[in-house]
């Protein structure tokens, strides 16, 4: 692709330089670049007579790429006047075709393609190679920075739909991730793939944009909430590195996210079993209307409202009734992963102007959620399989939503 969109500036160049009215006329019909590519992509095979076309090949085998620079000016300056008169570009297309038709044929001076050859020689004999590859370098770097440009456009036109940020932002953040990223050599050729979904960054390289860039890189050991983040975002693509669409997913939840947003978020990655885990990213990466929460363990009151979604989680307790749970869209979190939480929630704190208070919020609420679990061991039991053991029967689980209440209720 480089040399073909090379030569194709390479011949607008010797155009401009040769035949100035002509490049002008061409490129105000708009011909100039579909001349180039069709002949400079077949070598003239699709263009003219095939017996013509044996005679281009054969000089082009023995002299190089400059023979078709020298027959493309040749065809250009022999149909000078026709073009000039060219109304648009159809007209332009037409006579050029009907020109190249007819180079098989025999006249006064022989075979029309065996004196075009010579007369290229003779008029555009000039032309060299050292001057072709100088040309050739400066569009090249021209096509490069096109095609960055076209793949930024693409990265932040296709991702805008999962973001808040604007498209000048996603275009930073691009840019940042490009220059950490490596190119997937097994998607690079994925007609499925767009340009920037081949592009991933390994841990080592997200590392060293967290550190820079996230707002959650803080505390004593950062690193230990990097990597969850990490593995959590890298589920959807079952490697261990991260493309640039999950990447600013995560941006986009440490960024622009509300704080149940990024609650949710800790809730899930310190979810130790992956299939529940991955289910979990689902539901946080899909766009879901917004929910209210309402969370009632009171056994004096007379009566209580339960929430009107039943994917929501909430203990409805009315007098004389055994409390019933509704299942939650997230998966319910052990006590394990709930202290391992806990610390993650204490070192986001560390170094606040208000860490003080901060602490003793998340003591208090971590306690009423100890305290909630194990409330909640018997009204589990009664929604559960009575063949379960022991063990599971009496496991300790919390919901999302008695997190979110908790939290919300020492905000």
């Amino acid at each position: 692709m480089f040399t073909l969109y090379d030569r194709k500036g390479v011949f607008n160049d010797y155009c401009h330089d040769y035949l100035p009215d002509l490049y002008d006329k061409l490129k105000h019909l708009g011909v100039a670049t579909c001349i180039s590519l069709s002949w400079f992509l077949t070598l003239f095979i699709c263009v003219m007579p095939f017996d013509s076309a044996l005679y281009v090949m054969d000089i082009f085998f023995y002299d190089g790429i400059k023979v078709l620079f020298q027959l493309a000016l040749t065809i250009l300056k022999e149909n000078e006047e026709r073009l000039l008169k060219c109304q648009d570009d159809g007209d332009a297309i037409m006579a050029l075709t009907s020109y190249l038709d007819g180079l098989n044929q025999d006249n006064e001076q022989g075979k029309k393609i065996i004196h075009l050859i010579k007369q290229s020689y003779m008029d555009y004999n000039g032309i060299n190679e050292e001057d072709i590859n100088r040309l050739r370098l400066k569009h090249r770097l021209k096509v490069v920075q096109n095609m960055a440009e076209t793949i930024l456009q693409s990265a932040a036109k296709n991702t805008l739909k999962y973001t808040l940020f604007t498209e000048y932002q996603i275009k930073d953040l691009f840019y940042v991730f490009k220059d950490a990223s490596r190119l997937s050599l097994t998607e690079a050729t994925d007609p499925r793939k767009l340009a920037y979904e081949t592009y991933r960054i390994s841990r080592n390289d997200y590392l060293v944009l967290c550190k820079y860039l996230s707002p959650w890189f803080i505390g004593e050991q950062p690193e230990d909430l990097a990597n969850l983040l990490f593995d959590s975002f890298c589920l959807p693509t079952n490697s261990n590195e991260i493309d640039f669409i999950n990447f600013i997913r995560l941006w986009n939840i440490l960024l622009n996210g509300d704080v149940t947003e990024k609650l949710k978020l800790l809730f899930i990655i310190h979810m130790k079993d992956k299939k529940r885990q991955e289910k979990a990213m689902t539901t946080l990466l899909e766009p879901s209307p917004v929910r209210s929460t309402s969370m009632i363990i009171n056994p004096k009151q007379t009566e209580s409202t339960a929430s009107t979604d039943e994917d929501l989680l909430t203990i409805d307790v009315k007098d004389g009734e055994v409390p019933k749970i509704k299942s939650s869209q997230l998966p319910l979190m052990d006590q394990t992963e709930f202290i391992h939480l806990c610390k993650s929630m204490y070192n986001l704190m560390t170094g606040d102007v208000d860490d003080e208070n901060l602490f003793r919020a998340l003591t208090t609420s971590s306690t009423i959620l100890l305290k909630t679990g194990e409330m909640c061991k018997p009204y589990r039991r009664l929604e559960g399989d009575t063949a379960n053991s022991e063990e599971t029967i009496n496991e300790w689980t919390l919901s999302f939503e008695q997190l979110e209440a908790a939290m919300n209720a020492e905000a």
